[in-house]
């Protein structure tokens, strides 16, 4: 089953009668997405990840002519980033509207209950404003609709309700997979990997991949490292797996299986290299690796999962540049950044304070305050001890003080 293309996208549904499960969810968008159940102009899908929601829309959308216009978590929501996106989408039709092929667009806007506090500030108001003055129809996906700041949005949308998948259909769907990939596979073991998966179609698919892919034969006993994903496995375990395989199978086997945090790993992994290899040509290698990881983690967001494999690769690489040279070593946890930001919060926190109230004197940006401003500032406070700049600029007596012994920022 070795093959470029990661099983969840080569099988991912065209069609709406491939997605399995949930058949009344399905149905209800169907019947709102032809204009039969348009009391509401806006729809939000919720239940738990890896059950059909983004699926559904991108095939239905496929099979009536619509032309999908998406917002997702990695874009900030902001009222001023929706409003830049969703407004031409929705104010007017598509060009193409009357040919054959196209009806139009719909704006989906993915994992809603991801909507961040100040970066996306306004985020919520402006997609119901978006909502209201729409011509076309506007879709929204969660997993978790009960969130405080999606009260207001679930008002102007028809909720429709994702359940997990049954058991019996993700086994079929699995076995099918098997079939077409032509992997043999004990029954228990495809049993194991659904409840493994708790009806995330999603997580199952890519656990069928990762097991079956090097010698196409599964069996229970394969799937028995699968319990691990329970146990929430540490940083420091898969990091200590990660250094320590033999070869880039087993290393991309450790990543398919691990719940960890992708862009903090691919973090940890670059401040350890220097540990694991001393040797200047194999270090280099590892870090151009390291790179082309980072670039596919880079394109694959929230949205492009079919890189994924790629990003495993290119990591795996890394870890398995000369695996005969391998020695314990000290890991550095948590990530050095992670630690430098935990460190410098304090000094980060006044810095933007006093950018807010140069920002507010003075009229301009909190960047602009920050890098043309604070400078000067400094200057004239550290020279000629001016009292009138600093009542002016209400800055109270730490702050002064911070901003003397400031060495850079």
């Amino acid at each position: 089953m070795k093959n470029d293309l990661l099983l969840v996208e080569k099988y991912r549904p065209k069609k709406i009668e491939e997605i399995i499960g949930n058949e009344e969810a399905k149905a209800t968008f169907v019947e709102w997405l032809k204009g039969k159940r348009k009391s509401k102009k806006a729809v939000l899908l919720y239940g738990p990840p890896g059950v059909g929601k983004t699926a559904l829309v991108n095939a239905a959308s496929k099979e009536f002519g619509f032309s999908v216009i998406e917002m997702n978590a990695s874009d900030t929501r902001s009222e001023k980033a929706v409003n830049e996106i969703a407004k031409p989408a929705t104010s007017y039709l598509a060009l193409d509207t009357f040919t054959s092929e196209s009806k139009g667009n719909v704006l989906f806007l993915d994992e809603v209950d991801g909507i961040a506090g100040n970066e996306d500030r306004g985020g919520v108001s402006a997609i119901i404003e978006i909502v209201e003055k729409a011509q076309v129809p506007v879709i929204m996906a969660a997993n978790d609709p009960e969130i405080d700041k999606l009260r207001p949005l679930k008002k102007v949308c028809l909720l429709i309700r994702f359940h997990q998948i049954r058991l019996p259909l993700l086994i079929s769907l699995l076995q099918k997979i098997c079939l077409l990939e032509h992997v043999k596979a004990d029954f228990e073991a495809l049993e194991h990997i659904a409840q493994n998966s708790k009806g995330d179609v999603r997580s199952a698919i890519n656990d069928l991949q990762s097991l079956s892919e090097e010698n196409h034969v599964l069996t229970l006993q394969d799937t028995m490292a699968l319990s691990s994903r329970n146990k929430d496995i540490s940083q420091d375990e898969t990091l200590r797996g990660f250094f320590s395989a033999k070869s880039v199978e087993e290393v991309s086997s450790l990543l398919f299986r691990s719940s960890v945090d992708y862009d903090e790993f691919i973090m940890s992994v670059s401040d350890n290299l220097p540990r694991r290899y001393t040797n200047p040509d194999e270090l280099a290698a590892a870090y151009d690796f390291v790179s082309k990881a980072d670039v596919f983690r880079g394109r694959i967001g929230t949205e492009y999962w079919h890189l994924l494999k790629y990003f495993f690769n290119a990591l795996s690489e890394a870890a398995a540049v000369a695996p005969e040279s391998y020695k314990p070593f000290e890991l550095i946890s948590p990530p050095i950044r992670i630690i430098t930001l935990f460190w410098t919060k304090g000094k980060r926190t006044m810095l933007d304070g006093i950018c807010g109230k140069i920002g507010a004197q003075c009229h301009v940006s909190h960047s602009k305050a920050k890098h043309d401003f604070v400078p000067f500032v400094k200057m004239i406070i550290q020279k000629q001890k001016s009292t009138d700049l600093i009542s002016w600029l209400e800055l109270t007596p730490e702050e002064v003080d911070f901003l003397v012994k400031m060495n850079r920022y």
